[in-house]
């Protein structure tokens, strides 16, 4: 998503734009992802503002919000068809502790002056959802879901015809200068974008900046009129994670069909994927708990995937240190947060962005404060590293107390 939004935004300027891509458009992280268009990600709007204060959190959270943005334009402007819905969001609370998240929730999003938000109570979310074991729920609007896949192999497609000059199942190996090298030749260019899942050490040392996370997807049978009615008994759908830090996430997608997505503790940061289905069933189980109802509904299929994540959850935009020429997203969370990154280094290189849109080089840069520093990493290990600081920045960190200290034409 990063590097189809940094191309539609270049193609649009009239440059000559090359993509090289390993797989197909899609064919990795984002095309595989859940599809949801929600600023949300792995980060609550309550934590960004207890790590940013109110005016912080605030400008954060328009990073997805211009993300959604660009999707829906682009959705709209080209006809493509890759089941955009209109889903509200709905964030749930399990237990004490999750009632106390979603009216914390709640209060933030009141504070920072967001006016699309409702309250519900176990009563009232009753009304809305048929569900069980939830104390109550966020629902805000503006938001949407999109079969991620459809939606950038048909952007691909738009862009061909506005001369973009793409080469799927193009690996590129190295980056030497202003040339990258692939298997199958080289594209010297003037400014290169680097949006790359999974990154190695070998292939650029800000690969000590990211790691994966695994979390896996099911697709289920589809449901019948009367089980759809049933669960949402208004006749409104919505996308829905639960208050768990292991949260599991679930939204209605073609066909009357449930996509549910989730992980577990253990094997969310081991080194090496994880396929067995002892992960997925847990995550079934769990759903099917909350909807006695569907207890016989059939997952017909499961995915796993690793999703390339930063020690403190947010995205990371830096150019490289050797090359200003050279721009890097990475470790990018949620399709919205990918859309504006890709646009925003785009918007940078044509040199039409706003001068006040400069502070998210600050937000993003790979010098802001983590609690534990990449060098602990040969300590405890790289997944330990990441483990403890994603899980001190969701619910610990201040970053008030932190400023990021210029250095000399970095940016």
């Amino acid at each position: 998503m990063s590097g189809v939004s940094a191309a539609a935004a270049l193609v649009k300027s009239g440059l000559k734009v090359v993509l090289l891509e390993k797989n197909i458009l899609g064919g990795s992280s984002s095309g595989r992802s859940a599809g949801f268009l929600t600023p949300d990600s792995e980060l609550e709007l309550s934590q960004l503002v207890r790590r940013f204060g109110l005016q912080g959190a605030n400008e954060i959270w328009e990073i997805p919000v211009h993300g959604i943005s660009l999707i829906r334009d682009y959705v709209s402007r080209y006809g493509i068809d890759c089941d955009f819905r209109v889903q509200d969001s709905l964030f749930l609370g399990i237990g004490k502790e999750g009632w106390i998240d979603v009216m914390d929730e709640m209060k933030c999003r009141q504070d920072v002056g967001f006016k699309n938000q409702t309250l519900y109570d176990k009563d009232g979310l009753d009304q809305i959802l048929c569900s069980t074991g939830f104390n109550g729920a966020v629902r805000y609007t503006e938001t949407y879901g999109i079969d991620a896949l459809q939606y950038l192999q048909s952007m691909k497609a738009v862009m061909l015809d506005q001369g973009l000059i793409c080469y799927e199942s193009t690996a590129v190996t190295h980056i030497d200068g202003n040339t990258a090298f692939t298997h199958a030749g080289s594209v010297t260019a003037g400014k290169i974008v680097v949006a790359m899942d999974k990154m190695s050490a070998k292939f650029n040392k800000l690969a000590d900046e990211v790691y994966h996370a695994q979390t896996f997807l099911s697709i289920s049978e589809p449901l019948s009129d009367r089980e759809l009615l049933h669960l949402f008994p208004t006749g409104k759908e919505f996308q829905m994670w639960d208050s768990t830090l292991v949260y599991s996430y679930w939204r209605l997608v073609n066909g009357n069909r449930i996509l549910l997505g989730g992980g577990s503790g253990p094997t969310t940061f081991l080194p090496n994927a994880w396929y067995h289905e002892d992960v997925i069933r847990g995550v079934h189980n769990r759903f099917r708990r909350h909807f006695p109802f569907l207890k016989d509904l059939e997952f017909i299929q499961y995915w796993p995937g690793l999703i390339d994540t930063t020690r403190d959850l947010l995205p990371t935009v830096v150019k490289d240190p050797q090359n200003s020429s050279i721009h890097y997203i990475m470790g990018v969370v949620g399709l919205p947060w990918a859309s504006f990154c890709g646009d925003f280094v785009a918007r940078n290189i044509l040199e039409t962005a706003n001068e006040d849109d400069q502070k998210y080089y600050e937000y993003l840069s790979d010098r802001r404060y983590f609690a534990f520093p990449a060098s602990m990493g040969k300590i405890v290990g790289k997944p330990a590293l990441f483990a403890m600081n994603n899980g001190w920045a969701k619910y610990y960190q201040k970053d008030l107390k932190h400023p990021l200290k210029a250095q000399k034409k970095e940016f």
